[in-house]
């Protein structure tokens, strides 16, 4: 998770540098090295080869990183997914795995610099990619960035210099070479607050209960409240004109700059979208994604419109460019949806509490534990909700958790139980999971 202390790493593909001599590249391990994982990464044991390498000149792994390079600079990140492997790692200044990231961070922060600089170059350039006698084949990249600050409208400008090692016709591995104390003022003046570790929402938190209604949808209303107070998140329940009820998470992530909602139904359908630009206060534009009840998926762009206190507007237009517009209206006090919607709500009941519990036991790996929270001929339903699992199914499913993954963690777990108005109690939990 990027930090205001992290900024240094955002650069990612065009990290500012001082030039850097041989002394610092990263260079082939020996051939005494173990290459028992998939790609041979190399950062754990980084040393200067044994001897010379093979360097060709206009080789094809030299102008694939060329185009690569030309295309962030546009703002184009496409080609990265034909270019890196999906499990490639980025390394800022250090070989340290732990200092090391991810494909998806490299997404969000590539996306900041065009969020921080305008006509972004990366010319001129240097590029030659060498082969060495272990195999492994690197490809070294000196260019000059530069941009116009956003937030000073001053131009900027610094030597960059990366690192790529291959497997076949991908990059596992990039490492970076830059001046992290200047490229960190620099973002932070470009990105003004935005960034910092306690940045508010730029959006305008929207409470209350609202009708929902128009295109190809059921009408619907949701009441979105605020369960912690002083923290930048809104959680909704809905119910539709079906029957259909849903929970839903909204949360700002200063860290990244992004705003991002799931939703989950009752009837097994799914919607999130994650939004990182905001025009204003009360405007923001994203992407989504989606699973309907019969297990269709869909994914498009969404944007989110606030046009008075009582008007609220979503457009949201799919892959194949068909749009859906959704209108947002305070209910009236008579709706009678808004009866179906109502509920009692607890977080320190026994229901909520032996929830908790559930979450912890699966933590520890006391799998054996869970059974008795639930009975016997309960139906599971995750992943494909078409086909739900029986409770046998579920304890093997969460034994494969703990087989395949270390340290597993349940942080920043809200649990809270519903009683509507229907005689249903509901209790929902929100969580981040982690493991290794």
């Amino acid at each position: 998770m990027l930090r205001i202390n992290d900024l240094p790493a955002v650069l990612a593909t065009a990290a500012f540098a001082t030039l850097v001599g041989c002394s610092t590249t990263p260079a082939p391990t020996s051939n005494d090295d173990h290459h028992d994982h998939a790609h041979g990464h190399g950062h754990d044991h980084v040393h200067a080869p044994v001897e010379n390498p093979t360097t060709p000149i206009d080789d094809e792994r030299s102008a694939k990183t060329a185009s690569f390079l030309k295309s962030y600079a546009t703002g184009d990140f496409g080609p990265a997914a034909a270019f890196f492997a999906e499990d490639a790692r980025f390394h800022p200044n250090s070989k340290a795995a732990a200092d090391s990231f991810g494909l998806t961070e490299w997404y969000d922060f590539v996306k900041m610099h065009h969020e921080g600089f305008r006509d972004i170059t990366v010319e001129p350039m240097f590029i030659q990619t060498s082969e060495y006698s272990n195999g492994e084949i690197w490809t070294h990249a000196w260019v000059d960035w530069r941009g116009i600050n956003l937030g000073t409208e001053e131009p900027f400008q610094a030597m960059v210099h990366l690192a790529y090692q291959w497997d076949g016709d991908r990059v596992t591995d990039e490492f970076q070479y830059f001046d992290a104390g200047k490229f960190e003022a620099e973002m932070e003046t470009a990105l003004g607050d935005r960034f910092a570790a306690d940045a508010p929402s730029p959006w305008e938190w929207v409470t209350g209960i609202w009708r929902a209604s128009g295109g190809d949808m059921p009408d619907a209303m949701v009441n979105w409240t605020t369960p912690l107070p002083g923290v930048d998140m809104v959680m909704g329940e809905w119910i539709n004109a079906d029957g259909v009820r849903s929970i839903q998470m909204v949360g700002w992530n200063p860290h990244t700059g992004h705003l991002t909602s799931a939703e989950y139904g009752s009837d097994g359908a799914s919607f999130a979208f994650e939004c990182q630009e905001f025009p204003h206060s009360r405007a923001m534009h994203g992407t989504y994604r989606m699973r309907a009840a019969d297990g269709t998926e869909g994914t498009g762009v969404v944007e989110i419109v606030r046009e008075r206190d009582d008007l609220m507007i979503a457009t949201m237009i799919n892959e194949a460019g068909e749009e859906v517009v959704r209108t947002y209206e305070p209910a009236a006090a008579d709706d009678e949806m808004r009866a179906s919607l109502g509920m009692t709500a607890t977080t320190s009941d026994a229901k909520s509490e032996m929830v908790r519990q559930i979450h912890r036991n699966y933590e520890a790996g006391n799998l054996d534990a869970l059974g008795p929270a639930f009975a016997d001929d309960c139906v599971f339903k995750w992943g494909d909700h078409t086909a739900p699992a029986d409770k046998a199914t579920w304890r093997a499913g969460l034994g494969v958790h703990h087989d395949t993954f270390q340290d597993i963690r349940v942080d920043n777990l809200y649990v809270q139980t519903g009683d509507y108005s229907d005689g249903n109690t509901w209790t929902t939990s929100w969580l981040e999971w982690n493991g290794v």
